[in-house]
């Protein structure tokens, strides 16, 4: 790994662990309000946010690595990341609302603010640079 995916890798244990705390709160939250239905759309919404979290991770994590030597193959991996992690949310909902039936609302709910807290604790210094380069 590269001093620039080590910073990567960082933050992205921050934001899993930021994403899984507010998620299962919240999904406890929405047993005791509002029964088993919602419970089981905000685990499935959340557990869809997480998983576009980790591909993101890995995707620029592998982008940082490729970037020194080659900057247009580590461009493409990021694009080719972003059409996969589109379509992934495309199945993932199709099947959470679709073959799963949970509750569309909760189930949109626990991912958008999933993703929020996601965007929230992405926030900060800690790109992985060295000192020098970051002031």
């Amino acid at each position: 790994m590269t001093v620039m995916s080590d910073g990567i890798a960082r933050r992205g244990r921050v934001v899993l662990i930021a994403q899984l705390v507010v998620g299962a709160v919240s999904a406890v939250l929405a047993f005791v309000y509002a029964g088993r239905d919602s419970f089981y759309g905000v685990v499935g919404g959340s557990l869809i946010a997480i998983t576009l979290m980790l591909v993101l991770g890995y995707t620029m994590r592998k982008a940082s690595e490729l970037a020194v030597e080659s900057p247009q193959t580590s461009m493409n991996v990021m694009y080719v990341g972003a059409v996969v992690r589109f379509v992934l949310v495309l199945v993932l909902f199709g099947i959470a609302l679709g073959g799963l039936k949970l509750s569309a609302l909760y189930t949109v709910a626990g991912f958008v603010g999933v993703m929020i807290v996601g965007v929230l604790a992405s926030r900060g210094r800690d790109s992985g640079r060295p000192v020098s380069k970051t002031d």
